[in-house]
């Protein structure tokens, strides 16, 4: 085994643990009992890998984030067309992030773009972030979420547990996916999805504790109650609105997340399961 190229300062390493290759530890960081890394690997300040956590580079991970027991972060895609041992962007994530337990992010099946998880992110047990997938900043993904390679999860949206998203997927800004939802399509910013990723509503509870204000909320309602809920042709949903976000961030996000869609729009149904 090559002795690793150490660079780590005021680093703690655990006599247990196994460093091998290029490996970068800024100030602060601990890493705990039975831990592997294999570089190339760069850990922010006040990084913590716990215990039994394996790194395999590329991987970066940004200043206080801290891993749990088991987590795998930076293996090869699970993707057949990826040869074992090809070059790879790898994995980045954010700074204060909280990875927990069995958590798995896979590394990028490109050299130009790697599997990329945000700041403030929180993926708890058994989450998986597939590769070249995108988790924007302060996203929550509750225990057992699976995004499966090159799906994006926009910021400040939720995945409650269990929830899946398709490949090449696309979760908006503060949308909230129910438990056991199976996103199959893209979900509309600020919506919450329901079944195979069908949307009942508004995240209104989201919203609200997002501190947007008042205004743009009852904005968003009255596209929603106008516009959305009828399932508009993609250019007309685009032209209306185009027209309503003039004034509005909001909806002027809504509008730039429907002309970025490549799949298709997550319907919008009633409670009951009718359109």
């Amino acid at each position: 085994m090559k002795p690793p190229d150490l660079d780590s300062g005021m680093a703690t390493v655990h006599p247990t643990a196994v460093l091998q290759g290029d490996i970068d530890l800024a100030d602060d960081v601990e890493i705990g009992p039975y831990c592997v890394l294999t570089g190339p690997i760069s850990l922010g300040a006040g990084v913590r890998l716990i215990s039994h956590v394996n790194l395999q580079g590329p991987v970066r991970i940004g200043e206080n984030t801290i891993v749990y027991p088991n987590a795998s972060l930076g293996f090869e895609p699970q993707d057949y067309k990826f040869l074992p041992g090809s070059p790879t962007a790898g994995v980045v994530i954010g700074r204060d992030c909280l990875i927990r337990e069995h958590v798995t992010v896979h590394a990028a099946t490109n050299l130009e773009e790697p599997t990329r998880i945000g700041n403030h992110v929180f993926m708890m047990a058994n989450s998986h972030a597939g590769h070249d997938a995108s988790v924007q900043d302060d996203v929550i993904l509750v225990n057992n979420v699976a995004l499966a390679g090159h799906s994006q999860v926009h910021t400040k949206a939720i995945l409650s547990a269990g929830a899946k998203v398709h490949q090449f997927a696309r979760i908006g800004m503060m949308a909230m996916v129910s438990g056991g939802a199976l996103a199959t399509v893209d979900v509309m910013p600020y919506c919450m999805a329901v079944g195979r990723g069908s949307v009942v509503g508004l995240n209104l509870v989201g919203l609200r504790r997002s501190g947007m204000s008042a205004d743009e909320i009852n904005t968003i309602r009255r596209v929603y109650s106008k516009v959305l809920r009828h399932n508009p042709p993609r250019d007309e949903l685009i032209q209306a609105l185009a027209e309503h976000g003039k004034d509005s961030p909001a909806i002027q996000n809504m509008h730039d997340f429907v002309i970025g869609t490549k799949r298709t729009l997550a319907k919008f149904v009633r409670k009951d399961g009718l359109s």
